[in-house]
Formats: structure tokens, C-alpha cells, sequence
């Protein structure tokens, strides 16, 4: 180790202590770690958290006005499909060139490559990030810290978690990442149609092109725009546009009861949980909570804050948009959804490693400026299911600790 820079020896001894020393301790106090799922990723094991909505959905999407998607699958059947139909194209996809035998394999093949994008994306941009801030690297210190940053999130339990439940969060981690590697090298028109592929799963990466206007990125924001009108195009031509007016109702329903449930770490999470409005320690697939006037009013409240702080804090420092602020008014539209699951902060993987090079160059807090990006990297990075314990306590708000890790 001796012929490595400081700081990959530093990566290094993160890297075994966020893994491998905290699945020790884990294990001790008898609980799974991150490293758990990783094992279950690498023997194949999915779930189909994502993808049994999906199909179901699928299944009814192309009928059209006789059975109305959303009316017929989430308010009556009360399955919880909450995608846009834009996000079925993919099955649409696969029914045009794969018999349907084949899709389970073709799932897996797909959780397995977006695991791999977002990891290969990330270590990139570390490599890429760092070479602006820091002195030249030897190879070998970019060897190392490429192979520290595979092994970082290959243990990364968001990340990990979005594959082993079978979640179509995994192609946003994906795009999100080579989203965050193409603006860094400056590639604009590529990170506009990553963006709207984003959006077609989540629409709320919609205002990333407010976000761009705002910034003056021109490029951007058109090449987001004409792609996000190629995928309503044919979603709208697929599956009709009563379907996708009615999505609109879900939205509402959504927003106006979010989730109790513990590992939604959101705002809206957060204060059901401490109000005690809905069942936080298990989850429930069927059922939201009750419409809650306080928690209604703080999710909209504290998401708005969220994202113009997002939009706006860093125009006050800067006109044009670096990666930084990028992630920045990512981890805003995050925090301010309803619904905010673990696996939602795998783009906290790509996140991290522009921090890190955002921490090299301006020690905002001296000599505690690694080792305070490194504690939030390892609360955020791990499992911590002995936090579903604290349901219906006192210290219930500590369940929401990823969420308030992230915000710090």
C-alpha cells in the first residue's frame, strides 16, 4: 500500500470498514448486512416488487377504454402500480421481440446490467471527478481506486436492494449515473435523453428540465424535451390517452396519503411516523395510510422547500450548472416524493463519488471533511433493519436517519 497516494489508501481502508468491518458488527448483533444482499444478487435471487405490477398492469394497458388501467388495477384491485404508463413500454419491448417465456430471464439480464452501468458509471466519474481536483494519479492508483469503487457498490445496499426485490428503480439508478457521468464530460444533448428516459419511470425528473432552463443549458433541455415527447408519443399511441389521464388520479391519491412504512425515507415518511398515522413496521401491500391534514400540508410544505433549494441556492454561487449542482437538485426531488424508498438512494452511489471530489478539492470542515462524508456514506450504504424496532416509540424519527444523513 505503501506506493498508493494517501487518499486511495484512504479509499481503501473506507472501503473494507463501510463493508466488510460493518457486516461483522451486523452479524454479531445477529442482523443481515448490505453484504447479504449482495450474496442473493450474485446467486440471481429476484423478487418481483417492480415487475409483478408491471406485468399486471401490462395486461390490461393495451385495452384501452374498456378497462381503464388505473381505475381497474389500483382503485379497485388495490395493487400498487403507481408507474406512468410510459414506463410499460419496456414490456412493450420485450412482447415485440421475446416470447413471453423468455422475460423472466430477459428481467434478470436486465436487473444485472443496470447494476453493472451504475457501478461502471460511477467509478468513472470518480476517476473523472477526482483527475479535476487533485493531482495526477498514477495508473495504479486509478486501477486501485476503480476496483474500491466496483467493490464500494457492489456492496452499496440501495443499489443492491433494487435488484434482489426486482424493482424497476434499478434502470433509473442506471440512467441516473451515466445522467451524472455524461454532464461531467460535458456531453449535454446525451444527459437530455437520459433525463426523459428517467422521467418515463419517474415523472418527477420532469423539472430536471427547469432545472436546465434555469441554468441556461440550452442543449439540455431541448434534447430532454423532444425525447420526452418521443416516449408519450408512442406510449400515448400504445396504450391510449384515457390511460394516462388516469394516472393523474394516482398521483393525487398518492401524494395526499404517502407511506408510514419505515424505509419510505421521506419527508412525508417522516412525519407519519411521528404523528403515528399508519403501520411503520410492516409493510402492507394493499393499504396507505390515512389522509393526514398535517402530513398533507408538511409533505408539500417541505418538498417545496426541498426542490428551491434545489432549483435556486446554487444560481447565488453560480450561473451554469456543475455536476455537484446536479446532485444536489437530485437528492431534492427524492427527498420531496412521497414515496421515497431505500432502493431509491441508489443514485446516491454516482452522488457520492462527485462529493468526494467536491471534499478533496474544498475541505469545508478541515480535517473532518472525509471522515464526515465517509459516516454518511456507511449510514447510507448499509442496512440497518434494527430501526424497524422503534415503531410506535419515542426515537421512531431515528428510522428516518438515511433521509437525514442525505439532507446534511
Amino acid at each position: 500500500m505503501a506506493s498508493f497516494s494517501p487518499l486511495t489508501r484512504w479509499l481503501a481502508g473506507f472501503v473494507l470498514a463501510s463493508t466488510l468491518g460493518v457486516h461483522v458488527v451486523l452479524l454479531a448483533l445477529g442482523q443481515r448486512g448490505a453484504l447479504n444482499e449482495t450474496a442473493l444478487f450474485l446467486r440471481g435471487v429476484q423478487g418481483v416488487d417492480s415487475w409483478g405490477p408491471m406485468l399486471q398492469a401490462y395486461a390490461i394497458a393495451p385495452a384501452g377504454g374498456e378497462h381503464p388501467l388505473y381505475r381497474d388495477l389500483f382503485f379497485e384491485r388495490h395493487v400498487k402500480f403507481v408507474y406512468p404508463p410510459t414506463s410499460l413500454l419496456l414490456f412493450r419491448a420485450f412482447d415485440a421481440l421475446l416470447p413471453p417465456r423468455a422475460w423472466p430471464a430477459a428481467l434478470a439480464l436486465l436487473s444485472w446490467a443496470c447494476v453493472a452501468i451504475a457501478i461502471g458509471a460511477s467509478a468513472g466519474l470518480l476517476d473523472r471527478a477526482l483527475a479535476r481536483v487533485a493531482p495526477p494519479a498514477k495508473p495504479a492508483d486509478r486501477a486501485a481506486r476503480a476496483a474500491l469503487a466496483a467493490g464500494f457498490g457492489l456492496a452499496f445496499y440501495p443499489l443492491i436492494k433494487a435488484s434482489t426485490l426486482g424493482q424497476m428503480q434499478l434502470v433509473v439508478n442506471a440512467a441516473f449515473a451515466l445522467f451524472l457521468l455524461a454532464w461531467q464530460d460535458g456531453r449535454r444533448a446525451t444527459a437530455g435523453v437520459l433525463v426523459a428516459l428517467m422521467a418515463a419511470v419517474k415523472p418527477q425528473y420532469a423539472l430536471f428540465g427547469l432545472w436546465g432552463l434555469l441554468r441556461r443549458e440550452w442543449r439540455f433541455a431541448a434534447a430532454a424535451l423532444a425525447s420526452a415527447g418521443v416516449v408519450l408519443a408512442l406510449s400515448l399511441a400504445c396504450f391510449g390517452l384515457e390511460n394516462h389521464l388516469g394516472y393523474l388520479d394516482v398521483v393525487s391519491y398518492v401524494g395526499r396519503h404517502g407511506e408510514a412504512y419505515w424505509p419510505n425515507q421521506s419527508v412525508n415518511g417522516l412525519l407519519q411516523r411521528l404523528l403515528g398515522n399508519g403501520e411503520s413496521a410492516a409493510w402492507d401491500p394493499a393499504v396507505y395510510p390515512p389522509f393526514h391534514p398535517v402530513v398533507y400540508a408538511g409533505t408539500l410544505a417541505g418538498g417545496a422547500l426541498l426542490l428551491a433549494a434545489g432549483l435556486f441556492w446554487p444560481l447565488r454561487l453560480r450561473p451554469r450548472a456543475d455536476a455537484l449542482d446536479l446532485a444536489g437538485f437530485a437528492l431534492a426531488l427524492t427527498l420531496a416524493s412521497p414515496l421515497a424508498w431505500e432502493h431509491h438512494y441508489g443514485v446516491l452511489l454516482p452522488i457520492l463519488a462527485v462529493a468526494l471530489a467536491a471534499v478533496v478539492e474544498r475541505p469545508v470542515w478541515g480535517r473532518a471533511s472525509l471522515p464526515t462524508l465517509a459516516l454518511c456514506s456507511l449510514l447510507a450504504g448499509n442496512s440497518w433493519e434494527a430501526l424497524g424496532r422503534l415503531s410506535g416509540t419515542v426515537w421512531n424519527p431515528l428510522q428516518s436517519m438515511l433521509g437525514n444523513q442525505i439532507v446534511r
